[in-house]
């Protein structure tokens, strides 16, 4: 943290409803200072429950009182309140204005509340032309750039309006170069607009914000985006998330729902017999016997362990849904109530329980930390003892059925109306307590709700969009809703693909939309098939029924719609190890996962504009361009322009596009979309070199081969170690007898194991040298009897000398003509690309 200039506890009389204020100022993170103001009678307190983490501030403390103006200088920030108590943010290096309050009212609170000296609190400051604002939360908006907004935070909770799809978080970064955070769990709302922006918290015990801004040293030019540093700064302040685990990182099925043991094992086996990639499967609602029970239904599910020994046998971990609901039948239903253990209404007693959602559902107290713990050790007993360490929080908001009655809810650390918002946070930490009392680390576990706030991927929570409709329409809107949620500080996102109302496999529209989903689906940071279906289906028995089936091979029947959502999940299969490195870098800085053009090409005026929020970035190499209309032949797409030493190159063909970008109108075929990734321009290999066909890679910026012709299905073979023979791809002609020999490719599920060889079933003997694990490229030096010797040459990236360096492993060619090899020509000389890694 940089040096701090002063840090000031300021005390001024203050015109706020007829009210003296006290006004605390902190640093807080780099460039970044946390202002606290409160009526007298309260003083400066911490919140309840609250945004930020106490990861950071500086300790030191300067307590100075008077009637002019204050001030407190933080790297690159400065914030000065004046006598009126309103204060002014202020970016050093350059002078500029970044907030300007305008007003500040504490008054009498409109709703019931049980924490003495509550007040409500509002917070306006001027406006500004052309400010765009990203962040706030997940909203179906159709827009990343958020301006104008306005949210009433409790309707985010409310089921009837939100059908889950929508989160409200109270930060964003601007386009002015800051960041705001209104740290506060309370109801309320805030209006943001070009005039006015505003914020209210309907119960609190006084105003807390955050500002950031960039460094001093941040230079416009570079090429690094302002937006990153304010992230990065946003995520030092508030948490950072943990990073995903491995077995996350692949493909996710689930329906809405399996009924029981029998149907996830058939699944299971379903994808491993037609080898599919496959690394969990979840287990959806109602597997209990009375809701609040948090233990499977012993008619339907009789062997818990061994189901999930043997899904773990096939490398799939178990994901099961938990509710946080007790109910009258439920085996805890007497100790939840007897201990007050659950969320009621602020004029009953623990004897008289109110249904939380209208229903059979009573809501436990998250904000309770003897309640966390109780309910982690009933999820233990029923789920965790078996080795389930993958949660998915479903009705996390938590559900609210009907217009939210702020402050009609009592919860241990205050009504609802005081710290509503924060109750998913706390629902999150029960399982981040819990597994860390069992010694599971955060990057082993896997917490999916349904709902989040600031600072709930502290606690190893990822977000997915909610109960969204099987639309073309509603597929576009998530491709923004993504980018939001990204802006918003949350590391992991995920989307029902093809949507959870509705969908019909024999519909023709939903098997061209399911195809199109599964396209954008690959490309998000958690890969999830899940759904409520229509269409075939088997009656309800005693283990509830089962709706329509959802799995790949019932989704698609036509082969060709088939084939092009194969190819996506064996995309994703090759990207995990990428997927786990973008995955680091937002845990570590806050960059994330999924980047809107605008922060990964901050220099380029055409990815700030509109028109390309359709599209965004996978990490730094990834361009992707979802297809969302029904029925599209064409697409358009922007490419921004690179370095001299980087091509665009379509991922379908392995075309280069160059570097120097524009906008393109693309053929997109059921089986395409614009995917284009960025690769170094490289120099062809030394003409000596021998191949016979090109080829390139497509794994993960390392290094495999295949055909550019026959990368499909064929790649995979199904024993560890096994090979799976490609066409020919060339012949070599010996000299000594001017025979043609053939070459075959063979690939490898062992990914450094692949090789050229004239030996149509497999290395022999003769086989003298793999494929190198480095970046570069691979050629032939001669065949030598039913094997072929081969050489690397590659180019590997140095950090000391900034450039590429040639490297050349393997035999040489004089080593491989003075040991009886014959030497070869070839028809087709070839070049064999491998993407370098970052």
């Amino acid at each position: 943290m940089r040096e701090m200039t002063m840090k000031l506890l300021v005390f001024l009389a203050v015109v706020c409803t007829d009210a003296s204020v006290v006004v605390k100022l902190d640093p807080y993170t780099d460039d970044s200072i946390r202002i606290r103001v409160a009526p007298t009678s309260n003083g400066i307190t911490e919140p309840p429950l609250q945004a930020l983490c106490n990861c950071t501030p500086n300790a030191q403390t300067l307590a100075v009182s008077g009637d002019g103006v204050s001030e407190l200088t933080n790297g690159n920030l400065k914030v000065s309140v004046d006598v009126n108590g309103l204060l002014t943010a202020i970016r050093v290096s350059d002078g500029k204005v970044l907030l300007k309050q305008t007003a500040m009212t504490f008054a009498q609170p409109n709703v019931p509340v049980t924490r003495a000296g509550s007040v409500s609190a509002m917070v306006s400051f001027a406006g500004t032309a052309n400010e765009k604002v990203y962040g706030l939360g997940e909203h179906r908006t159709g827009v990343v750039n958020q301006m104008p907004y306005h949210k009433r935070f409790a309707d985010s909770q409310d089921y009837g309006q939100s059908h889950g799809s929508d989160v409200s978080m109270p930060w964003y970064a601007s386009s002015l170069g800051y960041g705001f955070v209104w740290n506060s769990p309370a109801y309320g709302y805030t209006d943001i607009s070009e005039t006015e922006i505003t914020w209210f918290a309907n119960a609190t015990l006084g105003a807390d914000m955050w500002i950031t801004t960039t460094s001093a040293g941040f230079d416009a030019t570079s090429g690094k985006s302002p937006y990153a540093e304010l992230l990065k700064h946003y995520v030092d302040a508030v948490g950072h998330a943990s990073t995903m685990p491995y077995y996350s990182t692949g493909f996710i099925q689930c329906k809405d729902r399996y009924r029981n043991q029998t149907q996830v094992l058939d699944v299971a086996r379903g994808y491993i017999e037609r080898q599919l990639p496959i690394s969990v499967i979840v287990i959806d609602w109602m597997h209990w016997v009375a809701q609040g029970d948090w233990h499977f239904n012993p008619a339907c599910w009789p062997d818990p362990q061994g189901m999930v020994d043997e899904l773990r046998t096939m490398g799939i971990e178990t994901m099961v849904t938990f509710w946080p609901f007790q109910s009258t039948g439920s085996r805890y239903w007497d100790e939840f109530t007897t201990n007050g253990y659950l969320v009621n209404k602020i004029n009953k007693t623990n004897a008289e329980p109110t249904s939380y959602d209208g229903g059979n559902q009573y809501l436990v107290d998250e904000t309770n930390p003897k309640v966390r713990e109780v309910v982690f050790d009933k999820f233990w007993e029923g789920y965790g003892q078996y080795g389930i360490k993958t949660v998915w929080i479903d009705a996390a908001e938590p559900e609210h059925n009907g217009a939210q009655d702020e402050g009609t809810w009592k919860m241990s650390l205050g009504t609802d109306a005081e710290v509503g918002e924060a109750w998913i946070q706390q629902h999150a930490r029960t399982f981040a307590d819990g597994f860390a009392t069992k010694g599971i680390a955060a990057s082993d576990y896997f917490i999916l709700p349904r709902h989040a706030w600031i600072g709930s991927w502290r606690y190893s929570a990822a977000l997915w969009s909610g109960d969204i409709v099987s639309t073309f329409d509603e597929l576009a809107i998530q491709v923004k809703v993504l980018q939001g949620v990204m802006m918003s500080g949350v590391s992991l996102w995920t989307t029902d693909i093809g949507g959870y109302h509705g969908g019909n496999p024999t519909d023709p529209t939903f098997q061209e939309l399911i195809v199109r989903w599964f396209q954008f689906g690959a490309f998000c940071p958690l890969f999830r098939l899940h759904g409520h279906r229509d269409g075939p289906h088997d009656a309800s028995n005693q283990c509830g029924g089962t709706n329509g089936a959802n799995e790949v091979w019932n989704l698609a029947k036509d082969a060709v719609h088939y084939n092009a959502i194969t190819n996506m999940m064996r995309l994703r299969e090759e990207l995990r190890e990428y997927v786990s490195q973008i995955n680091l870098v937002a845990a570590q800085t806050g960059m994330p996962m999924i980047r809107p053009m605008f922060l990964q090409f901050p220099n380029d005026d055409s990815c700030q504009a509109a028109d390309v929020e359709d599209q965004y970035m996978f990490g730094p190499d990834w361009l992707v361009g979802p297809v969302t209309e029904m029925g599209a032949k064409t697409r358009s797409i922007y490419l921004p322009g690179l370095p001299a030493n980087q091509t665009w190159v379509y991922y379908f063909n392995y075309s280069e596009v160059g570097g120097v970008g524009g906008r393109f109108e693309m053929d997109t075929p059921i089986g395409e979309f614009p995917l284009f990734f960025i690769r170094p321009v490289m120099p062809a290999p030394p003409v000596k070199s021998h191949m016979a066909t090109q080829f390139y890679s497509k794994e993960r910026n390392d290094l495999v081969l295949c055909c550019t012709d026959r990368c499909d299905s064929e790649n995979s073979p199904t024993e560890p170690g096994s090979y799976a023979l490609q066409s020919v791809i060339g012949t070599v002609v010996a000299d000594a007898t001017d025979a043609t020999v053939p070459l075959y490719l063979h690939f490898s599920n062992k990914w450094n194991d692949n090789f050229i060889s004239t030996n149509s079933t497999g290395p022999d003997a003769s086989y003298v040298s793999g494929v190198n694990e480095n970046d570069g490229f691979v050629f032939a030096a001669a065949p030598k009897g039913g094997g072929l010797a081969l050489q690397t040459w590659y180019k590997k990236y140095s950090d000391a000398s900034q450039d590429y360096a040639t490297v050349v492993e393997g035999p040489s060619l004089a080593w491989v003509l003075s040991n009886g090899y014959t030497n070869v020509t070839t028809s087709v000389p070839v070049k064999a690309w491998l993407m370098p890694k970052q």
